[in-house]
């Protein structure tokens, strides 16, 4: 085990990295006037995708689905390399329209109804409450199976100070309001924040391609030694086809494709937080290869930990951890752990930053322009009250994620929490292809002989 203290000032030191990547980012914009440099920015930041479900969950899966944890890899990647001029035509319509978030380009595309931006809004609060309450599952997760506290600490019966996952949300809460509310802008751009969100996408790919090729060549011979290893103790079937059923892997992969789309953190970083339509050309190609690199190694974590003296035993969520810890490869560990909290954290701070946005633009400030429109009407300025009501949401939202994860944490996997948060999320998907495809919608919902609330 890993001394609980030495984790906590590891946390806070890498912590304290990502302020000084996002003040730098804002206070010194000029890395984005360099397109090379704004185009990998963005490429990078678009595996905000690559969560701790796929960091932790991915191999998890693996060990007991086999190929079964794929299509959220594969869906994205069909996505990427076929979709991409309906991707090319959702960023276009955005940056015409000015759209600031899902929630209001597809609203922008049905006549401009408020109703429907705000039922959307609301759907996504709702989908993503679970989805953060996964990351700070997996952070608090990570902190207990290394430290020595170990992994079997019971969280709903633990005071909130006891919890690592307590000062982690205060954390990223903290951070998401200094660089995801620091100024109003109608683009909506945050290059601070965006710029430590791609820092984060390379130390989590550089934190799985390590545990991949240490387990290859640190536990075994190759990778051809561990592939003869798994033939020897009958486990080809186990990893790959037995625990895959086509109807689900079928859903599971269109669902994925839609959540890339429609996940709320994913269109805020794809499309909201573009500012060259050239760059796209960077990221459809990026972003299909990090995904290539990152599941190219799920299997052969998924073996090692299947091969390893008494096999998978607890949660097999948390194998990625055990591998270098039982083999004394503490730096391993620790860079898995940052990893896997980079994962977790990227998505807390995008999401956090989508999910207020559209609460505030969509619920709170058509509801006080028409319940006190007289009192709004004599502000000559609403960007400060715009403002604390993002990070009052901000701070509501990882709260309530909070308590989501303090509730049920312990009676689901992240396999669980993921997909019901793409299921949510992929809801969208109709009303924004639908959109996107059929030219005439915005004319027709004009026209008002179709109408989304009556």
């Amino acid at each position: 085990m890993i001394s609980a203290w030495l984790l906590v000032l590891i946390s806070i030191t890498y912590i304290s990295v990502l302020f000084v990547i996002a003040w730098a980012g804002d206070k010194h914009p000029g890395l984005y006037r360099r397109r090379l440099a704004r185009s990998h920015i963005y490429a990078l930041s678009l595996a905000v995708y690559f969560t701790s479900w796929t960091f932790y969950g991915a191999v998890g899966r693996a060990t007991q689905e086999g190929l079964g944890f794929l299509p959220i890899y594969l869906g994205p990647l069909l996505v990427f390399i076929f979709g991409a001029p309906l991707l090319r035509r959702i960023i276009y319509i955005s940056k015409r329209n000015n759209s600031t978030s899902i929630a209001d380009f597809i609203a922008s595309r049905y006549g401009k109804s408020q109703s429907l931006a705000a039922m959307i809004a609301t759907f996504a609060l709702i989908g993503s409450v679970p989805y953060i309450a996964l990351q700070l599952k997996a952070i608090s997760m990570g902190f207990n199976v290394l430290s020595e506290t170990g992994p079997g600490i019971h969280i709903s019966s633990s005071a909130p100070w006891a919890d690592s996952a307590w000062y982690i949300t205060l954390a990223l809460a903290v951070f998401t309001v200094l660089f995801g509310t620091r100024h109003l802008e109608s683009t909506e751009h945050h290059r601070g924040m965006i710029q430590a969100v791609a820092f984060e996408s390379l130390i989590k790919l550089v934190a799985f391609v390590a545990v991949g090729l240490f387990v290859g060549y640190g536990l075994y011979g190759g990778f051809g030694d561990l592939l003869g290893r798994v033939q020897e103790a009958d486990l080809i079937g186990t990893l790959t086809m037995d625990g895959v059923e086509a109807p689900a892997f079928i859903t599971q992969t269109l669902v994925a494709m839609l959540a890339i789309i429609c996940l709320p953190r994913q269109f805020h970083v794809m499309v909201v937080e573009n500012t060259d339509h050239r760059d796209f050309e960077v990221a459809r190609w990026a972003m299909p290869i990090y995904l290539i690199i990152a599941s190219a190694f799920v299997l052969p974590i998924a073996a090692a930990g299947l091969l390893s003296p008494g096999g998978v035993t607890g949660n097999p969520d948390v194998l990625i951890l055990q591998l270098p810890i039982q083999a004394g490869e503490k730096w391993l560990a620790i860079l898995a752990f940052l990893g896997g909290g980079s994962a977790a954290a990227a998505m807390v701070i995008v999401c956090s930053v989508a999910i207020a946005t559209m609460v505030s633009n969509e619920i709170i400030m058509p509801a006080l322009l028409k319940f006190f429109r007289p009192g709004m009407n004599r502000r000559t300025d609403l960007s400060h009250l715009l403002l604390r009501i993002r990070r009052v949401a901000i701070f509501v939202v990882l709260l309530t994620a909070y308590g989501f994860y303090r509730m049920a944490s312990e009676d689901y996997s992240l396999t669980a929490f993921g997909l019901l948060s793409f299921a949510a999320a992929a809801q969208f998907g109709p009303a924004l292809v639908g959109g996107i495809i059929w030219r005439g919608v915005t004319t027709w919902a004009r026209s008002g002989d179709w109408h989304w609330a009556s």
